[in-house]
């Protein structure tokens, strides 16, 4: 069995050395599709983050007129509660609406003198599981008695979610693109090398050898290339993250980044796949020359 599996890897050797070239090819355009796939990986993640961070806190926020008796601002409290799309609910009194807007606006001193607490509603400010809901919880409050208005941010996050989905769609379209692409050389480099071994091949199978035998070596090429693509594409996420991201997130503080777990999250995808689309590639090409 040790014999054997050296045979493999010792063929399988000979074949990069001999379609050096090609190989370099094929590996070099697995590395960009699945660095693409990464990028896209952490393109998506990044979205989540700042979507995390600009709708995590308030989606829905409910403001009170000064006259609401206490009676209907516990209603409204518990039918927020109740609701199961509401992940939190936080009742911000007029001081602390007061609070908020003196660090809201540190830098307009004159604004700040025009306004006091009793100028600012008391509000609620209600925490969504899922940002996408939004308009339920406007829509059921809507009428109650002791309400002034109901602010979302439909319109703007219907914009938002819009951008998200085209990036997203263009990102993971683009990365599949160039995975076919990858896969298609990786296929080409495996049948170049067949080709050329061919009278080789065709001595193996006059003393007996099956096809598996045959092609283990060239789909253990194909699958070293597309790993070594894969490796490569890691390799250059975590040096943009250090080289770009880190400094990023030490410039500007109140965006968040990705982070290391992140760049491990998209290499849990990009090295299975780097061995599955190369493998592929490798059996496609085999065919026309070493079918059963």
């Amino acid at each position: 069995m040790a014999l054997r599996v050296g045979y493999y890897f010792r063929e399988t050797a000979q074949g990069l050395r001999r379609n050096g070239l090609v190989a370099f090819a094929a590996v070099s355009t697995a590395f960009i599709a699945l660095f693409l796939l990464g990028q896209a990986l952490l393109v998506s993640r990044e979205v989540d983050l700042i979507i995390e961070a600009t709708t995590g806190g308030v989606e829905v926020s409910v403001f009170l007129q000064k006259t609401i008796s206490p009676t209907q601002q516990a209603h409204i409290g518990d039918l927020l509660s109740q609701m199961p799309e509401v992940g939190s609910v936080h009742f911000e009194s007029q001081q602390e609406a007061y609070e908020h807007a003196q660090r809201l606006w540190a830098d307009n001193e004159a604004l700040l003198r025009n306004i006091g607490p009793e100028s600012l509603p008391a509000s609620f400010r209600v925490k969504l599981k899922d940002p996408e809901r939004f308009p339920v919880v406007s829509a059921r409050l809507s009428g109650e008695p002791g309400i002034d208005v109901i602010k979302d941010n439909r319109q703007v996050l219907n914009r938002l979610f819009a951008v998200i989905r085209v990036l997203r769609v263009w990102g993971i379209s683009l990365a599949v693109v160039m995975l076919l692409s990858a896969a298609a050389l990786i296929g080409n480099t495996v049948r170049l090398a067949v080709f050329n071994r061919r009278k080789e091949i065709g001595i193996m199978r006059l003393v007996g050898a099956t096809n598996w035998h045959i092609r283990l070596p060239f789909l253990i090429e194909g699958i070293i290339e597309g790993l070594l693509g894969a490796a490569a594409a890691v390799l250059l996420l975590f040096i943009v993250k250090g080289a770009f991201i880190d400094n990023l997130r030490g410039v500007i503080q109140f965006i968040p980044f990705v982070g290391t777990r992140d760049v491990l999250f998209a290499a849990k995808w990009i090295f299975p796949l780097g061995g599955i689309v190369a493998a592929l590639g490798s059996l496609i090409a085999m065919r026309r020359f070493l079918e059963d």
